[in-house]
């Protein structure tokens, strides 16, 4: 029987990895706001998808989702509800129009897409996997990103209250927190993206799309099965140092003026 996954915001960067990458696993492939350009990939791969276009936090479009990969492929057994937005704004200068947009986008949308799929996944009576996206900003604060680092850390308390009602289900609910990912919008607000994460990053390199594929696929696989209410972060360490990239050159000016003052006390 051929599994049958829903990933929601698919279009572009890590949504398009996921969704290339479990249609080349042999599952078929529901792709909320899909572009044309995933959809090739995903036929070059030689899987199987069905393009939904709609914006997520319209609680329309996740049933639609849902209805159109059953009606399509006649099953739902994984949701990857990666869709969400992230909107740079200082604390004080936050406005209610900005507020409002993050959490209809990342904690309505992804609440209510994974409750249709598990509605589905429950009337079924074979269980399912649900994998929600958080990020890193859940847990190290980044400046001018309190209130996405909010619905984010929401999708992380989530996933651990959706895991102990739907557990006893068989449905299995986990998050995914990419750190720094080298994608179209961070190329595009800054061209050097990649070196200059990559030289504060322990791992010494960005990630990409593929390296939370990797998570996401284990997750969804048979040997996942006893985990469940948990966040894989994905981030090449980046959490247990805590530096973003302008911390860089500060720092050094620090161990600078230490050894200055160092060698003064001598």
């Amino acid at each position: 029987m051929q599994r049958v996954a829903v990933v929601t915001g698919g279009a572009t960067g890590i949504g398009r990895a996921l969704s290339v990458g479990l249609a080349a696993d042999g599952l078929a492939v529901g792709n909320a706001s899909g572009a044309r350009e995933t959809l090739r990939a995903i036929e070059e791969a030689r899987g199987q998808a069905a393009l939904v276009q709609g914006d997520i936090a319209d609680l329309a479009t996740a049933e639609r989702l849902v209805d159109t990969a059953v009606s399509r492929f006649g099953r739902l057994d994984v949701l990857c509800a990666h869709a969400g937005v992230t909107l740079f704004a200082p604390f004080l200068e936050t406005t209610t129009e900005t507020f409002d947009r993050l959490v209809a986008t990342n904690l309505r949308g992804t609440y209510f897409t994974a409750q249709a799929a598990a509605r589905r996944m429950v009337a079924q009576g074979d269980g399912g996997r649900i994998v929600l996206t958080s990020s890193v900003n859940a847990r190290v604060a980044i400046e001018a990103l309190s209130a996405y680092a909010v619905t984010k850390a929401g999708i992380e308390a989530m996933a651990r209250n959706l895991a102990v009602e739907l557990s006893p289900l068989g449905i299995t609910v986990n998050a995914v927190a990419p750190g720094s990912t080298v994608n179209e919008r961070n190329l595009a607000g800054d061209p050097a993206y990649a070196e200059r994460w990559a030289a504060i990053n322990p791992a010494a390199r960005v990630g990409t799309g593929d390296d939370v594929l990797a998570a996401v696929r284990y997750l969804v696989g048979e040997e996942a099965g006893y985990i469940t209410g948990q966040t894989i972060v994905v981030d090449g360490g980046w959490t247990a140092a805590g530096r973003a990239p302008d911390d860089v050159e500060r720092l050094a000016e620090r161990l600078r003026t230490a050894g200055r003052s160092d060698r003064k006390q001598d």
